[in-house]
């Protein structure tokens, strides 16, 4: 790779014709460059021809590290591989894996036993408790009045801890800054985390890590990596780690602008223990997982200040995605030169609206469109930026038949304030009927613990712990649905406080003895639902969300004879749903769980100041987001913007304006 860039390339790729930019890194003869590429600039197959490049001039296969965020994301460039020609027994023997995969190798050369890796968060939650339940106990406590200690089931409270957990292994702030520190409330603000998350960060860490020992009990998502960053960071060495790359000569990343420090320290010790030749593909403006830590500065000079190596930049600005039409806009949103190879244009719409129930019809009446030409309905997503978003655009959606799946959020069906009616409904009537799925079961126990604050009590096990317990109970839902009423008056009637155990018995009563069309709204003020919500979360943000949920609970069903009607028939959909091929679903998603994909049409709503961008949202994080939910439409491109309020972001865009005439039903 030591040849000049103007050196003809030796590998000839199948079906493409790379153009120059990609030609120029393909060859490139700099030991570490960094290649600055836009969104839809086919950085997959950029990469997979500087790694066709290599085979083409001798570097075998065991000596080409390709490391990428995703497991998909390393099936795609497999995939690519193949595609541009490369043999498939070399594809198959090239290092291709995630940062956590490589990790995890690497770490089997210094664990002294066999770890269990646990993929499912839902598979950590009783070591979260166990940690809750340590910091509650710890005697030695001396901010105790600092402490707002979660309910056992609280899902927002475990929630916010996977993410703090994420983030601070991301970022590794605690390892780095504390210092022997003590922690403290001031602590914790310093590093920008609520105090009693901290303290159970810690336990939880205590739990994992078996009170420091040198092997943990088990690791979860993203853990490996942090372990072995942290090896780093603890002053250990490469040496006698057993399949470390001391002898890789090509080394890629994809999708560098998710770097975080843990990452980053990985590769710089990859770097600097090899003679290899580097090369990292990103784009600094989709930086959107700035909440795991992910930096912008690993794809500027941290390398140059890490390693002795110097940088060489290539440009990579052609979309192949979209058209000129989008190019351009989404250019003049990053304030980046951008262009487009793509053979088709991409049409940019913009409609205005003055009302979230105008915004929802809007959409739905895109969504009919669409599928009126017979389209692939999984090629529409709708994009939003905030989860309450989908509550008035599901309920039409059901009202009109359309199927659809979630991705980044749970349907506001499966939120936990709603499951928590359904349950409670379904005891008071004695029919699991409309809970049949064995997932619903489980959801509905676990939020009729959590919002009841029910403390579970058998006899013969005082010393189990009350996630244990919990989670006995969950396996035994799942397994027979009438142990939902069983646990209901055995633990939940009998536990919960005088003043809540009074509204539980009388929307009992009311559910067992009324119907009709006004009952669930008599339902819910016979439980002072406001007051219950209020109690189970901190977050004035979740409390309204949660209400909103609520909200559009009781508008869905006040549609049929009667809430029961309405709760039969979610319980019919949610079969359905399960039922139907995943190209008959259009999609409604979170912006950051798209990254990476594309779709034919692309649907941007509520794009009103102070929802988009967020009032609490940095601005270079609410402009990355809005740069990456408009790059990823291929065809077609609807943006819904208040007429009074408009998000500002529409002035950056445009587009050919649409009269709204939404068809509200």
């Amino acid at each position: 790779m030591s040849q000049p860039a103007s050196t003809p390339a030796r590998f000839a790729p199948k079906v493409i014709t790379p153009s120059d930019e990609q030609r120029a890194i393909q060859v490139a003869s700099e030991r570490t460059i960094i290649v600055e590429a836009n969104a839809g600039a086919a950085k997959t197959t950029t990469l997979a021809l500087r790694v066709a490049e290599s085979l083409a001039r001798g570097v075998p296969t065991h000596r080409i590290i390709a490391l990428t965020h995703t497991q998909p994301a390393c099936v795609a460039l497999q995939r690519t591989l193949l595609q541009i020609g490369v043999a498939r027994n070399d594809v198959g023997q090239l290092r291709i894996q995630t940062f956590e995969d490589f990790s995890k190798d690497i770490l089997k050369g210094i664990d002294d036993h066999r770890v269990d890796y646990v993929d499912e968060n839902e598979q950590l939650r009783t070591y979260f408790w166990d940690a809750v339940q340590r910091v509650e106990e710890d005697e030695s406590e001396r901010w105790r009045d600092e402490l707002s200690m979660p309910a056992i089931g609280d899902s927002w409270f475990v929630e916010e801890f996977l993410k703090i957990n994420t983030r601070l292994k991301g970022t590794m702030r605690d390892v780095l800054e504390r210092d022997g520190t003590r922690v403290s409330p001031e602590y914790a603000e310093s590093i920008g985390i609520d105090y009693t998350q901290l303290r159970v960060y810690l336990a939880y860490e205590r739990i994992r890590r078996q009170e420091n020992a040198d092997t943990p009990k088990f690791r979860g998502e993203a853990d490996a990596t942090y372990d072995l960053a942290r090896h780093f960071v603890d002053g250990e060495n490469v040496q006698g780690l057993r399949n470390w790359p001391f002898t890789a000569q090509i080394v890629l990343i994809d999708e560098m602008h998710d770097l975080n420090f843990a990452m980053f320290r990985v590769l710089v010790e990859i770097l600097n223990t090899s003679k290899s030749f580097f090369c990292g593909m990103g784009d600094v403006d989709q930086v959107v997982h700035e909440a795991t830590g992910a930096d912008a500065v690993f794809m500027k000079n941290a390398i140059e200040e890490h390693t002795s190596r110097a940088i060489k930049r290539y440009p990579l600005t052609h979309s192949y995605r979209f058209g000129k039409s989008l190019a351009a806009k989404a250019g003049r949103v990053a304030n980046k030169p951008y262009s487009s190879n793509a053979a088709h244009d991409t049409r940019i719409t913009l409609q205005t609206f003055t009302s979230n129930e105008e915004c929802a019809s809007l959409v739905i009446d895109a969504a009919k469109e669409w599928k009126r030409t017979r389209r692939n309905m999984s090629e529409f997503a709708i994009l939003l930026r905030h989860p309450v978003q989908s509550v008035l655009m599901e309920n039409l959606l059901i009202d009109n038949e359309l199927p659809y799946a979630m991705s980044g959020f749970e349907s506001y069906l499966k939120r936990p304030e709603v499951l928590f009616i359904r349950g409670l409904m379904a005891v008071a009537t004695d029919d699991m009927q409309s809970l049949t799925h064995e997932d619903t079961r489980e959801q509905v126990l676990t939020a009729l613990h959590f919002f009841s604050g029910t403390r579970i009590e058998v006899a013969n096990r005082p010393e189990d712990s009350q996630a244990t317990l919990l989670a006995d109970a969950i396996s035994a839902v799942r397994d027979n649905p009438m142990f939902l009423t069983s646990f209901f008056n055995n633990q939940v009637l009998r536990t919960a406080e005088p003043h809540l155990q009074k509204r539980l018995q009388a929307a009992q009563q009311l559910a067992a003895t009324q119907s009709g069309p006004t009952f669930l709204q008599d339902f819910l003020k016979a439980l002072d639902i406001q007051s219950i919500i209020n109690e189970a979360y901190v977050s004035k943000d979740r409390r309204a969300e949660a209400l909103s949920n609520i909200e559009g609970l009781q508008l869905a069903a006040s549609r049929f004879n009667s809430a029961f009607d309405y709760f039969s028939f979610l319980n019919t959909l949610e079969q359905k749903q399960r039922d139907f091929k995943d190209s008959k679903r259009l999609q409604i998603a979170s912006i950051v769980s798209v990254k990476g994909l594309e779709f034919e049409h692309v649907l941007v709503p509520h794009l009103t100041q102070g929802e988009f961008p967020a009032a609490n949202g940095t601005s270079t994080e609410e402009r990355n987001l809005f740069y990456v939910a408009i790059t990823r439409a291929k065809q077609q491109l609807t943006l819904l913007g208040h007429g009074e309020r408009g998000s500002g972001f529409l002035g950056r865009v445009g587009g050919e304006k649409k009269e709204s005439t939404a068809s509200v039903e």
